[in-house]
Order: structure tokens, then C-alpha cells, then sequence
């Protein structure tokens, strides 16, 4: 059984976040690794799409994969694909392994999660950019339950400061939604204002491969930049109560695709 001790769900509720060190073995993480980096070649591939960039990022639609793109400005280094489970039947069985769904009963509240959304992250060796502090929650006000949404993380590689480990401010999750920017464009402005929250203490959370961290939709959280000659790579598998619809069908109807 995988469920969170009492201990555990207390830390959880008082932090906002829960960390399990070497959840998954080498070999599993090398499964991962390999599911994912065949993903990304596959959608990478002789690529030269429109990209926009709005906030502090870069994106590329894919409509006919049903997919965002997330890339490290104009550079050829993918910061980061949105979502995937539908393009990857591997990567979509481990998002369903109690190692991930059971602990996540206990921060969504709910008996029976499934996914919501699915993020590959990757800070390439030495261009991996930083994540500004941001909640969750602001970017999924068209799901069906956001307050009970919440992220499971699991690294494939290490995770160091200098690598851009995550980043976290424990009970921040308890004040609702913080000040976000008002000097961006739509999307930019869903970030935490840094001038306003500027007083808040992170905790860097470093961890070996394998190891997962859990945290609902109100979480302060940020990454810095990847300044090693190494890749950080990691699987970001969000949950929601059974019988929410998946992100997905919000990225089909703005491409006007269907399943």
C-alpha cells in the first residue's frame, strides 16, 4: 500500500507539499527516461512550427498532436511538452501507478484520481531555463475541479541547486491565490508578482532520480536555471477527482480537432 501515513498526510497539510525519496528503482527511471526521450525526438523531428511567446515563455502548437510545445526561446532546446499521455501509452501507465494515485487520494481529497494533465519537463545541460514562483491554480481555471487538482513530480535524473531544482515556499498554499504580475500579457500575469511576494523563504528541494514530490494547486513553487553539463529532467502527472474532463478536451476544441 502506497496511501500517506498520518505523519505524512499532517506534513502534507501543513507544508502544502510532501516529498518521497527513490519512489521508483534505476531501471524503472531509466524506462521513463527512454518512453520520454523517444516522445520528444518523435515531435521534434524536422520541426519548424510557428512559435509565440507569451509570459515568460515560448510555446508551439501542435494542433494535429494535440499538444504544446515549450521551448527555451528561439533556441532548438524543448523546455517542455503539454500534455502527453495520449502520444505515449508507456508514459500514460506509469502516470496510473498507485505509487503516484494513492498518496494523491490524500491531497485531492477524492478515492479515485485520474488524470489531468500531463507535463514532460526537461532543463537541458546548460540551457535550461528557470521557472518563475508561480501557483498552479490560476492557469487551470477552466477545469472542472481546480481546487482539488493537484501535482505529482517524479525526477528521472538528480536534482541539485545548480541544476534547477524545485523550488518551494511551504504554507504558502494556505493563503488562497497570491498577487500575480500586472505588467504582462494575459498568460504572463497568471505568474506570482516577484515584488510582492519577494519576502517569501524557498525551500530547494534536492533529491536523487526517482524520488516523487506531491502538491496541490495552491503551492508557491518556482525552478532555477539548469547551469550544469547535465540534463534535469522530470514527469509532472496532475490529478483530478473521477469523472472531471481532461485537459485534453480544452486543447482539442481550441485546435478544433477531435479525438
Amino acid at each position: 500500500m502506497h496511501h500517506m501515513t498520518e505523519a505524512e498526510q499532517a506534513q502534507c497539510d501543513r507544508d502544502g507539499y510532501l516529498v518521497r525519496e527513490s519512489v521508483f528503482s534505476p531501471d524503472e527511471v531509466a524506462a521513463m527516461v527512454t518512453a520520454g526521450e523517444d516522445l520528444v525526438a518523435g515531435l521534434v523531428a524536422g520541426r519548424d512550427g510557428r512559435r509565440f511567446t507569451v509570459g515568460s515563455y515560448t510555446f508551439e502548437a501542435d494542433a494535429l498532436e494535440a499538444v504544446m510545445l515549450k521551448w527555451e526561446g528561439d533556441t532548438d532546446a524543448l523546455h517542455g511538452i503539454e500534455p502527453f499521455a495520449h502520444l505515449s501509452p508507456e508514459l500514460e501507465r506509469w502516470g496510473l501507478d498507485p505509487r503516484f494515485t494513492e498518496p494523491m487520494q490524500h491531497v485531492i481529497g477524492h478515492a479515485s484520481p485520474i488524470l489531468f494533465t500531463e507535463k514532460l519537463n526537461l532543463k537541458r545541460a546548460h540551457h535550461g531555463g528557470p521557472n518563475p514562483l508561480h501557483q498552479d491554480r490560476p492557469y487551470w481555471d477552466d477545469a472542472d475541479d481546480p481546487d482539488h487538482t493537484a501535482t505529482a513530480i517524479v525526477y528521472l535524473d538528480d536534482t541539485t541547486v545548480d541544476n534547477g531544482c524545485l523550488e518551494v515556499v511551504p504554507g504558502s498554499h494556505t493563503a488562497g491565490r497570491h498577487p500575480t504580475r500586472q505588467d504582462s500579457d494575459p498568460f504572463g500575469n497568471l505568474e506570482m508578482d516577484p515584488e510582492v511576494n519577494a519576502h517569501m523563504e524557498r525551500v530547494q528541494v534536492t533529491v536523487p532520480a526517482g524520488s516523487v514530490v506531491f502538491f496541490g494547486a495552491y503551492l508557491a513553487h518556482a525552478t532555477g536555471p539548469n547551469t550544469t553539463d547535465r540534463d534535469r529532467r522530470a514527469l509532472l502527472y496532475s490529478y483530478q477527482p473521477e469523472g472531471c474532463a481532461h485537459s485534453i478536451e480544452g486543447l482539442r476544441k481550441l485546435f478544433g480537432t477531435k479525438a
